[in-house]
């Protein structure tokens, strides 16, 4: 499936800038339409100074100084988003979304192809769900750029984190379009006498599937020797030069992964490299 509608979420960070411009480059070279998000963050309707107003006319003015400044942040997100688009001569456009609750977020990343967003630690997590769980809730693969990722270009080493269960095999579809443009892409298999079925050679059957759609790769089965299976990612990751992992999320019951942290956790936290998560 090729990806013709890409969401970026944006929110008053100055990493945002970060996320646009990735998402753009993205866009430019897939053909695909860009819809920019504007997280509307829910402390502009000042709901504490609003409990101490008394009067209609202290009222009145206080709904106006809100309807001001909400106005003014919505005006500053649209014209950094279509400042960006326009260097880059994309097709876009911008919606906002107010802090009713996340069903709002929900619906608008469900008619994407893909959506681009920012890792947990940032901003616009602080007041609703963070990634993986919209993510969970949309069924949308999301791709996660650090706020201090300077690598615009759209990925061209791509790693794949596989253990052939279920995520990791939606994760290799959702990324497919990526993954065919790609100058290499490796396979990587942590402990792969843990994670394949007895008799199978590890990652024969997807390298073919790969192969199939002209994907360029290798597949690399390498031993944790007890280190923690995000560790042994990101350092090949790093080693490797990759600018983009690509990883089924939650391949365990998600009760389980939040109580021992969790692979994908922990790369959510931790990964300085743009990060393709499916479920």
């Amino acid at each position: 499936m090729d990806i013709k509608t890409i969401a970026v979420l944006i929110d008053t960070s100055p990493s945002r800038e970060t996320r646009i411009d990735y998402a753009i480059h993205l866009a430019r070279r897939h053909g695909a339409h860009l819809i920019g998000i504007f997280l509307l963050p829910p402390d502009l309707d000042g709901r504490a100074a609003a409990s101490h107003v008394r009067g209609q006319a202290a009222i009145a003015d206080l709904l106006h100084h809100q309807q001001v400044r909400k106005d003014e942040t919505i005006k500053q997100a649209r014209d950094v988003f279509e400042k960006h688009a326009a260097r880059q001569d994309v097709h876009c456009e911008f919606r906002v979304h107010t802090p009713h609750g996340e069903d709002e977020r929900r619906i608008g990343a469900l008619h994407a192809d893909l959506v681009v967003a920012a890792p947990p630690k940032d901003s616009w997590f602080d007041d609703g769900a963070p990634a993986d769980v919209v993510q969970l809730a949309t069924g949308v693969p999301f791709l996660l750029v650090p706020e201090n990722w300077h690598n615009m270009e759209p990925p061209q080493r791509i790693l794949i984190g596989w253990n052939a269960s279920r995520e990791s095999r939606r994760a290799i579809g959702d990324a497919l379009p990526l993954l065919a443009l790609a100058s290499s892409v490796t396979v990587l298999i942590v402990d792969p006498q843990a994670n394949i079925p007895a008799g199978e050679e590890p990652g024969v059957d997807v390298a073919m599937f790969l192969l199939r759609h002209g994907v360029r790769l290798t597949v690399d089965p390498v031993p944790s020797h007890g280190r923690a299976i995000p560790d042994v990612i990101l350092e090949y990751a790093a080693s490797n030069a990759h600018d983009l992992i690509v990883l089924g999320a939650y391949s365990h019951a998600r009760a389980r992964e939040i109580v021992l942290g969790g692979v994908t956790r922990s790369l959510l936290r931790l990964s300085p490299v743009p990060l393709l998560i499916s479920h």
